[in-house]
């Protein structure tokens, strides 16, 4: 269905629009290699659009959630690999943002200038093997030597790992003078010894991500390259990157559903079926799949757009809880728009010489971002109730 944009939203949106129509010719050649798209990152960066986010004052373009997210969408459309890849950057570039909206540090401003000025890529990874408290208590450990840190630890999902400049994450500091304490750095990974990313992704789906695993040993982070400080245990709402980034990931994913959606009634339009006189888009099996996949898109749309906009105007506590369920109707319409799609078009979907089975496939990504469904479900639940997530967990030492 046709939607309506601002004059703002629709420079962002016909620009991914652009990029997304270069970037579809070489979409299933990066997945079928499960290479990089180093030419996609590129474009994005000759062309402005990996700035988007950054504040105008700083070099950018002051994109706000609700026209990133519309502007992502679009990009899915063409390559749901680089648009999941890119959204990497922003969620790690928005917690400078944040920081940089909120206290106006100048270290942070020099940082968020030097990122526009050279079009570096940001990326990073609060997950780590077998812990579901990522935000609450990282495994990672930082002690403390001379002039900074030594980090040692493991993090997984490291999205677009081989395409970064800065690199962010999180670490424990356990002997830290005020109690156990959070620490959260950039460091520029390519000048870092002791970070190792590992050749690790093959998976079903999303394979040109480049989501590696990475081995932390011994590295060095230097006072400087700190940009935040948080006690063991204490909420993600820290920053409000925190929540806003787990939200916007749902994007993506309804952009893949579109592109599914358009190929389906492409595809199923006037394709012929003996002894039928009218094409297959006349019979029920099909139309009424084309319909509730509008359907799904048009909820999954209007939750997401919804709780852009409403960002600005609703206390946090408030809006993280419809955050989740927005990011749980995009994630699981989308993954039914694409299995309606594979129904509708039938046997020949299940080819790779068309990609429909791509989008079945980089679509189900969806599920394990967190929060994973089965967890949005929990906390949405759990929440009205004012029950913790976190009453089960234990803190403090391993």
């Amino acid at each position: 269905m046709n939607q309506l944009y601002t004059e703002r939203e629709r420079r962002f949106v016909d620009l991914a629009a652009q990029l997304a129509d270069e970037f579809a010719p070489r979409a299933a050649a990066y997945d079928i290699s499960g290479e990089f798209p180093h030419e996609n990152y590129a474009r994005m960066k000759e062309s402005g659009y990996t700035l988007m986010t950054i504040p105008e004052e700083l070099g950018g373009q002051g994109a706000s959630l609700l026209e990133r997210i519309k502007a992502q969408e679009r990009l899915a459309r063409g390559c749901g690999a680089t648009a999941l890849a890119v959204n990497m950057h922003f969620n790690v570039s928005d917690l400078l943002i944040d920081l940089w909206t909120r206290f106006r540090d100048p270290k942070i401003g020099d940082k968020l200038r030097r990122i526009a000025a050279e079009r570096l890529i940001c990326g990073g990874t609060n997950s780590e093997p077998d812990n579901a408290a990522i935000f609450r208590q990282p495994r990672t450990t930082a002690r403390r030597v001379a002039g900074g840190y030594e980090i040692n630890g493991r993090k997984i999902f490291a999205t677009q790992s081989i395409a970064m400049d800065l690199y962010y994450m999180e670490a424990t500091w356990r002997e830290a003078p005020q109690g156990p304490t959070i620490i959260s750095f950039y460091v520029p990974v390519r000048e870092t010894p002791g970070i190792v990313f590992k050749d690790d992704w093959n998976t079903m789906g999303m394979r040109a991500t480049a989501s590696r695993g990475v081995e932390i040993q011994q590295a060095f982070v230097p006072d400087s390259a700190v940009v935040m400080e948080r006690p063991v245990g204490s909420t993600i709402l820290a920053s409000r990157a925190f929540v806003t980034n787990p939200f916007a990931i749902g994007a993506p994913y309804i952009g893949i559903a579109l592109a599914a959606r358009d190929f389906t009634v492409d595809f199923m339009r006037d394709r012929p079926r003996y002894p039928l006189k009218h094409p297959m888009s006349h019979l029920p099996a099909v139309y009424n799949k084309v319909g509730e996949m509008d359907i799904l898109i048009e909820g999954a749309r209007a939750v997401m757009w919804k709780a852009a906009a409403e960002l600005e105007f609703e206390p946090p506590t408030e809006w993280v809880r419809k955050a989740v369920a927005a990011k749980y109707i995009a994630v699981e319409n989308s993954m039914r728009v694409v299995d309606l799609a594979m129904r509708a078009v039938g046997g020949a979907s299940y080819y790779k010489r068309f990609p429909l089975e791509r989008w079945f496939r980089d679509v189900r990504a969806g599920v394990y971002h967190p929060f994973d469904s089965d967890e949005g479900l929990e906390f949405v639940g759990k929440s009205a109730f004012g029950i913790s997530m976190i009453e089960d967990m234990e803190t403090g030492e391993d």
